[in-house]
């Protein structure tokens, strides 16, 4: 297996890790997958509409020096459970927990382990953030340290962004994609999406194309999204600690979904002014929709929707899944526990 990072170019001067975060800390995540499958000419045959695998808690437990140990509990969709500890060090980036936490206050330019060394122990080929963004998190926003890398697998390449809370060094997002030639020279391409409850996230109805773009701002945990345009509504799927308030601000552009809307929930009516407000700004329609959480599926119908919208992206439910499941199954020794994972 080759990997081939892009860290290379620039001089860094050692220091000492800063620990960001504290005992007892935690944070909520998902994780969820998303892909595409199109024919050698390039059109599109089958999408993976965004679905969940598991929710995931970490927590921090104990700090030692620049040593951080964190355990992790993950909730899988299928009912099971899965848990563990890891460990890392801000300072040098030992430890099981590679990537999940870096050093806190780290600027553009910056090693994320200001201590770390190859195997010829030098800083060559050290990872270094590459910038400082703003990504907004309920109503409020995080100043995040991100990182963007590539590298092969089998001549296949793939792509990683990292995001990490600048103040903590805890990670806020990644996302990984990557793409390989399957039969009758189809290409297969797949995102993984790991992702803090309560971020901000943008969905696309054309699955890998940024034309469309629906915004949803949520304090639950997003499981599914999905749009039908022969049905002409959006699906949304949230869950959250049962019996606690929940919410989410979904924002449609009207070139996608348009005219006389009804939303419902779980198969059920809901009602405008009580259940939800819609307001229109002359680009986009944004719905805020409130509910108590346990598990939900919520459905944006519109009277109108894009006509051009391809048939052949609609695709049943039980084949989705299905579909879902086998192309986990294939990836799982290369994508599980990627994040806990030294690079």
């Amino acid at each position: 297996m080759l990997v081939v990072m892009l860290f290379s170019g620039v001089e860094f001067v050692s220091a000492e890790g800063n620990v960001g975060v504290s005992v007892g800390q935690t944070a909520d995540y998902t994780y969820a997958i998303s892909g595409t499958v199109r024919d050698s000419n390039g059109s599109l045959t089958t999408p993976v509409p965004f679905n969940a695998g598991y929710l995931e808690t970490i927590t921090i437990q104990e700090i030692s020096g620049t040593n951080v140990t964190f355990q992790y509990v993950r909730d899988l969709l299928n009912g099971t459970e899965e848990t563990g500890v890891s460990w890392v060090d801000v300072s040098d980036g030992n430890g099981t927990g590679f990537f999940v936490i870096i050093s806190a206050n780290l600027n553009a330019g910056d090693l994320l382990y200001p201590d770390w060394t190859n195997e010829n122990q030098t800083s060559e080929g050290a990872p270094f953030v590459n910038e400082a963004i703003l990504i907004k998190y309920g109503d409020a926003t995080i100043e995040a340290n991100h990182l963007n890398y590539t590298y092969t697998v089998d001549d296949q390449t793939y792509s990683k962004n990292y995001y990490w809370e600048k103040s903590t060094g805890l990670i806020v997002k990644w996302a990984m994609s990557g793409s390989e030639v399957i039969e009758d020279d189809a290409i297969e391409t797949l995102i993984i999406h790991f992702q803090k409850v309560g971020l901000q996230q943008v969905f696309y109805p054309y699955i890998d194309s940024k034309d469309y773009p629906v915004t949803v701002d949520s304090d639950s945990a997003i499981l599914g999204f999905e749009f039908n345009q022969t049905e002409r509504n959006l699906s949304l799927n949230v869950t959250g600690k049962t019996g606690t308030s929940g919410s989410c601000d979904v924002v449609v552009p009207d070139s996608l979904l348009w005219g006389t809307f009804s939303l419902s929930m779980d198969g059920y009516a809901l009602v405008e002014g009580d259940d939800y407000s819609q307001t229109y700004n002359g680009i986009h329609y944004t719905f805020h929709i409130s509910y108590i959480h346990s598990t939900h599926t919520i459905e944006i119908v519109g009277s109108d929707a894009i006509s051009e919208f391809p048939a052949f992206l609609i695709i049943p439910l039980f084949m989705t899944v299905t579909l879902l499941a086998v192309i986990v199954y294939r990836r799982r020794t290369f994508f599980k526990h990627q994040h806990t994972k030294k690079h």
